[in-house]
């Protein structure tokens, strides 16, 4: 199943993604291959993610020290949100737009 991120989960991923690059170009370029590894998971196995009780059909794939919320609207599964496990989540907007510049068939 194709993947999209939302606008939110691409600007978080970007900006984690500089942060991480100031200290560390490594950090960040593992920071995007764990990612896209992610996208093709849930994108094979859309299913396979618990599901968020307080999101309905929301569900949360843990990839550490990632949280990765993600929906299915119209057979295409959207990262709604990306979060450091330490940081405190976020109910994701679900009127985010789908940009193109970041999916995974």
């Amino acid at each position: 199943m194709k993947v999209q991120f939302s606008e939110r989960a691409l600007a978080y991923l970007k900006a984690e993604q500089a942060y991480l690059g100031r200290f560390d170009k490594r950090a960040a370029r593992a920071l995007v291959r764990q990612i896209r590894k992610v996208a093709e998971i849930i994108g094979e196995y859309p299913q396979s993610a618990q599901a968020v009780p307080m999101l309905p059909g929301v569900r949360r794939y843990v990839s550490a020290p990632y949280v990765i919320d993600y929906t299915e609207k119209g057979g295409v599964i959207v990262v709604v949100a990306i979060r450091h496990g330490r940081q405190n989540p976020i109910a994701p907007d679900q009127g985010d737009d789908l940009p193109d510049q970041f999916e995974v068939q």
